[in-house]
């Protein structure tokens, strides 16, 4: 069986933009098609990794999303959520308007050979103690 789980779109959007105050558990939910997401220009596919462990008896996920775009001027000053669809059409929301807030981070390299990547690479952190929920 295949698993074409290769992240093929990203959005993201303030968290004080969201459509909903909290999310409980890890269910499968729906945000309005009216809702408009801006899309972040990305070479694809861009990279998620879940991880979890156990700390102190409870479950701890942490999400990372890399993408890599040539825009320099990606604002890194306020909290973003950030939705990101796979070739599949499932679609991840990371982050919401509650603390912890998704981190981005930016590394800008000037690669020694040709055949490098010039491009901006973007990382995205997220930790909490539910993983990125499913939406519909």
């Amino acid at each position: 069986m295949k698993r074409l789980s290769y992240i093929c779109c990203v959005q993201r959007i303030p968290v004080s933009k969201l459509p909903f105050d909290t999310l409980l558990g890890n269910l499968t939910f729906d945000i309005p098609e009216s809702y408009d997401w801006p899309v972040v220009k990305c070479q694809k596919p861009a990279k998620l990794e879940i991880t979890d462990k156990i700390e102190d008896g409870v479950r701890f996920y942490t999400h990372k999303l890399t993408f890599r775009t040539c825009r320099e001027d990606l604002d890194m000053k306020d909290n973003y959520a950030y939705l990101v669809t796979t070739i599949e059409g499932k679609r991840y929301l990371i982050g919401n308007k509650e603390r912890p807030y998704p981190i981005i981070n930016m590394s800008d390299v000037h690669p020694d050979s040709l055949g490098t990547s010039a491009m901006i690479e973007y990382t995205v952190l997220w930790g909490n103690t539910r993983k990125a929920p499913l939406i519909a």
